[in-house]
């Protein structure tokens, strides 16, 4: 796969250096200095300007270093000078209309100080392989499919590992293709018909990744590579998807939210190493998964062909029907580790209820370290069939509620109830000359029968009651 780029890459540049170009004028750097100053340049082609704009080409010799210090359009530059961005700056690189060249430079594009923007609104073949603060790869001037291939294409644009400091953003019809590590200190958004592949190589993300419309993530070549998400992955619901495959592992720190398409073969995972919560409006289907983390399965999530790694904490919710599946032939038994926690948000369990956690056509193997359900009224409990059927139920009849009883003995009362049989329940009291209103409060009872307190015939009068929490 990567020769056949390579070739086609090599192709694309023979025919940009001897086809014509058009563009308005041609700008010669004659010293170095800032690009909106106009003693750097030099119009070779009319006196119409002052400096390069738009439609423009530039020049820039060996020995020359023009610096962007504002805001600065270009159709291309090239030659063997230098470009740098100052801090905030942008440099927009449109691009020639036929999509040929952007930044053809054999000295260095040094793009890396604080807030800095580089915008490639033409082919991003042309893009250089190096470091930047914010990168935007933005096709606007064809309908075909551009590609950026950070590998080894000829000896004026080898593969290089690249670290964007900020926010990285693709839109349009663009596929990036990694060909050496990337790393990006923000955000990754591949915007409208953006793709991203990160075959054989490390994509190292500290924040968030969105996948939007008609854009697609995969690794379809990752013995060598492993892929690094530490914010939040989000595939929106236009989106061609998220392939996970091959034996490609994609770590993730934060929450997944799968509103389109997330598939995989062969042995691709997604190990949850955070804390977050799986959800979204359409199931996944993938290889296998790893949790490390502590994460809430908000989607039901279909296992294809392995079973599940759990060494850390699943969070299921009762008021939710998701589940994690292993497909019929994807392992002969689903085994648990790390530890169960089960949450209700919503209507309280009632008797003969029952829970689906996991599913597994073949046996249930392991065990929990711990395992956290809701509270049930009284008189209810739990069956725990995780290792028969993948499910919890509820057994058992409520119970009514106790009677609270009295005795006096000069100035002691003693209330009494059935805490063996209605456990949990407390004594309050308020005092109050006009009747029952609302201000209850501890009395310190405890929940064991009976609890005595002194009392005072000449004081007004005390009301009590029992609460269960």
């Amino acid at each position: 796969m990567k020769n056949k780029y390579i070739f086609t890459a090599l192709t694309i540049l023979s025919v940009s250096l001897f086809a014509p170009i058009s563009h308005a004028d041609d700008f010669t750097a004659v010293q170095s200095g800032l690009w909106g100053d106009t003693n750097t340049w030099i119009d070779n082609t009319s006196t119409n300007e002052t400096v390069p704009g738009t439609n423009d080409d530039a020049d820039i010799p060996s020995g020359i270093n023009v610096t962007v210090n504002t805001n600065a359009y270009v159709q291309y530059v090239y030659d063997a000078g230098s470009v740098t961005m100052a801090p905030n700056s942008t440099f927009n690189v449109v691009g020639d209309p036929a999509g040929a060249e952007g930044t053809y430079l054999l000295g260095a594009l040094n793009a890396t100080a604080t807030g800095n923007t580089v915008i490639y609104s033409g082919n991003p073949f042309w893009a250089m392989h190096t470091n930047y603060y914010n990168l935007i790869f933005s096709n606007t001037i064809s309908t075909m499919n551009q590609d950026f291939f950070n590998g080894y294409v000829n000896a004026y644009d080898p593969s290089n590992a690249m670290t964007i400091a900020g926010n990285m953003t693709v839109i349009g019809l663009i596929k990036v293709q990694e060909g050496a590590n990337i790393t990006i200190g923000g955000n990754l958004v591949l915007d409208t018909n953006g793709a991203w592949d990160c075959s054989s190589f490390n994509l190292n993300l500290a924040s968030n990744l969105y996948v939007g419309t008609g854009s697609l993530l995969l690794d379809l070549d990752a013995a060598n590579g492993s892929n690094n998400i530490n914010g939040n992955l989000t595939v929106s619901s236009g989106a061609e998807g998220w392939n996970v495959s091959d034996v490609t592992t994609w770590y993730l720190g934060e929450n997944l939210t799968n509103n389109g398409l997330i598939v995989g073969k062969g042995f691709g995972s997604i190990s949850f190493d955070g804390t977050g919560i799986i959800t979204g409006s359409r199931p996944i289907t993938i290889p296998t998964m790893t949790v490390n983390g502590t994460y809430e399965i908000g989607d039901t999530i279909t296992l294809t062909t392995n079973t599940p790694t759990l060494n850390g904490t699943l969070v299921f919710d009762l008021a939710n029907t998701n589940q994690i599946v292993l497909q019929a032939g994807a392992g002969t038994a689903l085994y648990y580790s790390g530890d169960l926690d089960v949450i209700n948000s919503g209507a309280p369990p009632v008797s003969g209820d029952s829970y689906q956690f996991f599913s597994c056509p073949n046996s249930y193997g392991g065990a929990f370290a711990s395992e956290t359900f809701p509270t049930l009224a009284n008189g209810l409990s739990w069956v725990d069939n995780t290792l028969t059927s993948g499910s919890i139920a509820v057994t058992g009849a409520i119970l009514g509620s106790p009677t609270l009883t009295l005795s006096r003995s000069g100035a002691v009362l003693t209330l009494s109830w059935n805490s063996t049989t209605y456990p949990g329940y407390s004594v309050q009291a308020q005092t109050n000359s006009a009747g029952i209103h609302s201000n209850w409060s501890p009395t310190g009872s405890g929940t064991v029968s009976p609890y005595t307190v002194t009392i005072n015939p000449a004081n007004p009068p005390v009301f009590f009651r029992l609460i269960n929490p």
